[in-house]
């Protein structure tokens, strides 16, 4: 499954490729992860059968629940966990961590589709194609964690057709919105919404983020670029358990 790929399959049935194939591709050598493996598998051939019951192929399901797949993908992949959806495709992806290195963190679809945030902002994608190569934040990192409004820079980096490294930059100014409350797949969160609105000649880029008291980011909707657009993220877990 790809997640920019819309039409192979619906939302639900590629959720479940994903869980199959993670849990699959998760266990390597280690014994205690073989055992999670194959109840990884049980769990996720009883939802794609209770969600397709009295079809006749998976692609006569049109979608959902995404909590009813969240809480799939928590059951089914023991570290920390996102759900990512590509708003201009429809699609939604369980993805796990595959890297951390300090307060960077690299998630990873099954077939090594990668979204890299630094403390839940996004600086990076691979394999979606019109990838974001990096991001230099300037203090919206900060500023978000700690809820404060502001005005900056930021820099977004794509190749051009040439394979070479290109800056966007961007004015941004961040607000501080109200307090929202919600509750996604068993997790209550209290949080305070912000909105960035960055800016450069012709283009605005909007995100929104919503924010907990410490400083995680529950939830957001973030740019990935001008051709995939926005991606909506919900935090499903944040350690290994």
């Amino acid at each position: 499954m790809s997640l920019n790929s819309p039409r192979i399959f619906p939302r639900a049935s590629c959720l479940l490729v994903l869980l199959l194939a993670m849990g699959l591709t998760a266990c390597g050598n280690d014994t205690s992860r073989t055992e999670g493996t194959r109840i990884a598998v049980d769990v996720a051939k009883g939802l794609k059968s209770r969600l397709f019951s009295g079809k006749k192929s998976p692609s006569s399901q049109s979608s959902a629940d995404p909590e009813a797949l969240a809480t799939i993908a928590l059951n089914s992949f023991p570290g920390p966990l996102i759900m990512a959806s590509i708003d201009s495709l429809g699609t939604v992806s369980a993805l796990g961590e595959f890297g951390r290195n300090g307060d960077t963190q690299t998630f990873s679809t099954a077939v090594q589709q990668t979204m890299t945030f630094r403390n839940g902002l996004l600086v990076g994608t691979r394999g979606l194609g019109h990838d974001l190569m990096s991001a230099n934040l300037g203090p919206a990192d900060s500023l978000i964690r700690k809820r404060q409004a502001g005005t900056y820079k930021r820099v977004y980096r794509y190749l051009d057709g040439e394979a070479i490294e290109r800056p966007l930059p961007l004015s941004c100014n961040l607000t501080v919105g109200e307090v929202s409350d919600f509750t996604f797949a068993g997790t209550r969160y209290s949080t305070v919404q912000l909105d960035e609105a960055c800016k450069v000649t012709q283009l605005t880029v909007n995100n929104s983020y919503w924010v907990t008291r410490d400083g995680t980011i529950a939830r957001s909707r973030q740019w990935i670029g001008q051709v995939i657009g926005y991606v909506t993220i919900n935090l499903l877990r944040s350690e290994r358990i």
